[in-house]
């Protein structure tokens, strides 16, 4: 808790330095309106991230939601997943449309609303069809509020004075969101086994706080909609594609992220199976989960220590370590599914949530990095769509695989299988990604 207080402190005197803007653009009357804009959008954001990062209390129960309310079973479950991946690629090409038009601020009012209707949809209607009309919303929300949300960051944030302000935002909510929903899993369990639909109503609560919280944001460009109604948005998704495809830097992010994204989906579906398998009741299982979260969350305060040390290889200490944890969690279930085995499962697990909280930090990080505000949006997309894809389609050939094999033979093979191409995608990045600004060539770092 110390080190939050530190942050806290460190982040509350930083945003002091975002008042120094352009004076050559705006008066200086609204230069100080601007910057209090900044100021207070900077304040916030870790804030409403807290609240709003994923479903608080929804998450660790998941699962269990589906298997004893829905119905339905691992398998199913990693299928329903693979669809709402699918949904969200397709959402990406409305949510963008949508961001232009109305501007940041209201697109993630919009997608916090849309995010309503999903859990909505889940509470009072049955079986596997509401789930993938409830994953509609889903997908959009979450779409709109991939693009909006750190687009209206950085926006507030990329001034002389506020480097590295942008990753600090980011990392506090995400602390501050981990330890929330910690403590939110570890109640929701407790809460699920009275009734399971009362952590699916208070996860309905939360969303209105995020609902809220989200309109006290300004935006720090106005919307420009004879632009927006202008644009030619096939050129403009033709024109992020070709960029990200031909800039090895960017090239080499999305094949990662393709690669450690899917691992990612398909292990967080994986280790709640293994934990029923395991027999473990609903009040442990939620309890395990919250730990998972908090450790994730506390994780987050590491992740400068682990970009010192590890500099240009910090990808690779991230993704192997995961893979690794993952293949000897496979054989230990494989082996021996009695209890005996739990705390070693539980702490790979752990280590597996380390790596997946700091990962989800530098990504943000990584993905920003040398754009600009007409650029960032465009960049994100072609990221978010190709990786989605990706997940998509890795979810529901794990899904397909448990039909075929246990829970244990399904950790080791889709752990193999992503070591393989994981060290063939870490060599190609080797030259390619992770160099010193000066290091890279124009086409690489500039969208034109």
């Amino acid at each position: 808790m110390k080190k939050i207080i530190q942050k806290e402190k460190t982040i509350k005197d930083t945003t002091t330095q975002i008042d120094d803007i352009d004076k050559n653009n705006v008066s200086k009357e609204n230069s100080k309106k601007l910057s209090k804009i900044r100021r207070k959008n900077a304040k916030l954001f870790p804030i409403y991230k807290m609240f709003a990062w994923d479903l608080l209390f929804f998450y660790s129960i998941e699962f269990l939601f589906y298997i004893t309310v829905k119905k339905l079973s691992a398998s199913e479950i990693l299928m329903a997943n693979g669809v709402f991946l699918f949904f969200k690629v397709i959402m990406q090409f409305v949510a963008i449309t949508i961001a232009d038009r109305i501007g940041k601020r209201n697109s993630i009012v919009l997608g916090n609303i849309s995010m309503i209707f999903y859990i909505s949809i889940l509470i009072f209607f049955p079986g596997l069809a509401s789930i993938i009309i409830a994953d509609i919303f889903l997908a959009f929300g979450s779409s709109i509020k991939i693009i909006a949300e750190p687009s209206l960051l950085h926006d507030s944030v990329s001034t002389k004075g506020g480097e590295g302000l942008y990753s600090e935002l980011e990392a506090k909510g995400g602390e501050l969101y981990y330890i929330l929903d910690g403590i939110a899993s570890l109640v929701a369990g407790y809460l699920f086994v009275l009734n399971p639909y009362i952590p699916v109503f208070i996860c309905f609560g939360f969303i209105i706080i995020s609902t809220i919280l989200s309109l006290e944001f300004k935006d720090i460009y106005k919307v420009n909609k004879e632009k927006a109604k202008s644009k030619n948005y096939i050129k403009d998704i033709k024109d992020s594609f070709r960029f990200v495809i031909n800039s090895k830097r960017m090239r080499s992010l999305i094949l990662f992220n393709m690669v450690f994204y899917g691992f990612i989906c398909l292990i967080s579906v994986y280790k709640r199976d293994l934990l029923v398998e395991l027999g473990i009741p609903e009040e442990q299982f939620s309890i395990i989960l919250a730990a998972l979260i908090l450790i994730g969350g506390l994780s987050i305060s590491l992740k400068d220590s682990i970009e010192k040390k590890f500099k240009n290889r910090t990808l690779t200490f991230i993704s192997l370590t995961s893979i690794i944890s993952s293949i000897i969690i496979g054989v230990i279930a494989k082996n021996s599914m009695s209890k005996l085995a739990i705390p070693i499962i539980i702490a790979l697990l752990a280590i597996i949530k380390c790596c997946e909280s700091i990962w989800y930090i530098f990504e943000a990080k990584y993905v920003k990095n040398f754009t600009t505000e007409d650029t960032s949006n465009k960049i994100a997309f072609a990221y978010e769509f190709i990786g989605g894809i990706s997940a998509g389609i890795a979810s529901v050939l794990g899904g397909l695989l448990l039909d075929y094999v246990n829970i244990a033979y399904g950790f080791i093979i889709v752990s193999l299988a992503t070591l393989m191409v994981m060290v063939l995608t870490l060599d190609y990045m080797r030259k390619r990604f992770g160099l010193k600004p000066e290091e890279y060539k124009k086409e690489d770092i500039e969208f034109k």
